[in-house]
């Protein structure tokens, strides 16, 4: 009897261990562990990386209209300008020589206007005293026609002489203004931030790369603006007045706000790919200093950075079809059971996807494990995961202590 006794208390000892633990497996055996997040209301600001340099808002290249060479520089490197002010002077020795000689040749034309008028009024003094004449018999008709056509020609005469003055002023206003381009003035109010010509070097008028086709360069170095390249797949996102922003290599963690400006219309092929540019409009702060040609990335917002309903990007699903059909879908706990609900998304960002339909706000979504969540089936049975201490800190040991105390409570109630 005493040994049967041992075996009946440690039977009843097993029993009181083992019976809960088959309770427990067996609430268990036909459920999968998940973890869940409720959906709700999110800010999501999706965007797109682009890269590209920094370039003053208003650049002047200044080249010369003329061919001379350099006389004098006024200015240097650095300096601010006004607009209009006289920053170099090309020599004007051989525009000066060419009024000179436009100024002779319109003299001449005035004269031989006076000597035109003249013979005019002798033509027709003559005209008249042959009409007298031809009106007396005195003269023949022949004699008569040759004095008329004289007096025509004569002002015909006046008349050459009279556009060839006219001429003579066009190619002396010319010779002018030709001159006046040898004093080079500034036509924006700025800061010189190149001066490649010296004094002696030939100035040429030329837009191409040449020595001496580019005086200096001025800019307004108070407006700045970001010229980005977007990729052709992202180029239909973007949008005149998005916001974005900007990051210049020399400040890599200052962020520089600012607006998309201007989208450009053509493509620009860069190692056998498209990219379109994209102007932004920055607001730069005064105590950094930022300079044209500058590398820069920058983060374009494609929203307004609104609340909307959304779930954890990892919760959404795709299915294709055989016709290729793409259908977007979530995995909803639905009193301990998995169901597959069809969603339509709209923005997301690298946490958040926005639900159009489908859901609403409350539903508990599936989130993970991955591997779990592929493998779900609808209908089948769910539970979800304790919580672990992870990123929230005080929150995740704050959650963890009160299931403790639960877990406590449990086993002293049992």
């Amino acid at each position: 009897m005493k040994f049967n006794r041992k075996y009946v208390v440690a039977a009843a000892i097993i029993a009181l261990i083992a019976i809960p633990l088959m309770i427990k497996a067996g609430r268990g055996e036909s459920s999968k562990e998940v973890e869940i997040a409720v959906a709700g209301n999110q800010a999501i600001r999706p965007t797109i990386l682009a890269s590209g340099v920094l370039a003053y808002l208003t650049e002047v290249n200044l080249t010369s209209e003329v061919v001379a060479k350099v006389r004098e520089i006024l200015v240097e490197e650095g300096d601010t300008v006004e607009k209009g002010q006289l920053l170099l002077r090309l020599d004007p020795e051989s525009y000066r020589n060419a009024i000179e000689r436009e100024e002779a040749s319109r003299r001449q034309g005035l004269i031989s206007i006076q000597r035109q008028r003249l013979a005019l009024a002798l033509a027709e003094k003559k005209l008249e005293r042959g009409a007298q004449l031809f009106e007396r018999k005195m003269i023949g008709q022949s004699e008569y026609d040759d004095l008329r056509n004289g007096r025509d020609l004569a002002r015909v005469e006046l008349q050459s002489s009279e556009e060839a003055v006219r001429r003579a002023d066009a190619i002396l206003g010319e010779a002018r203004d030709q001159f006046s381009k040898t004093d080079i003035r500034s036509p924006i109010s700025g800061v010189i931030v190149a001066l490649p010509i010296k004094v002696g070097e030939t100035a040429i008028a030329s837009t191409n790369a040449f020595a001496g086709a580019q005086l200096m360069q001025i800019a307004d170095t108070s407006a700045i603006q970001a010229e980005l390249k977007v990729d052709e797949a992202d180029i239909s996102k973007i949008a005149v007045g998005q916001d974005v922003n900007v990051y210049a290599a020399a400040y890599p963690d200052l962020a520089l706000k600012g607006k998309v400006h201007q989208i450009a219309l053509a493509p620009t092929l860069e190692n056998q790919g498209r990219s379109y540019e994209v102007t932004a409009l920055l607001e730069t702060p005064k105590d950094i200093s930022l300079r044209s040609g500058m590398s820069a990335r920058a983060d374009i917002f494609l929203g307004d950075g609104g609340e909307k309903l959304a779930v954890p990007v990892e919760a959404v699903g795709t299915d294709v079809d055989e016709k290729k059909k793409v259908t977007r879908f979530v995995w909803v706990d639905r009193d301990g059971v998995a169901r597959k609900v069809v969603v339509q998304t709209g923005l997301s960002d690298d946490s958040w996807e926005e639900i159009t339909s489908g859901l609403k706000p409350g539903d508990r979504v599936i989130t993970g494990p991955g591997k779990t969540v592929r493998g779900l089936v609808e209908g089948e049975r769910i539970r979800q995961a304790e919580a672990k201490p992870g990123k929230d800190g005080a929150d995740d040991k704050d959650a963890g202590s009160d299931a403790e105390d639960d877990a406590d409570t449990g086993d002293a109630g049992e």
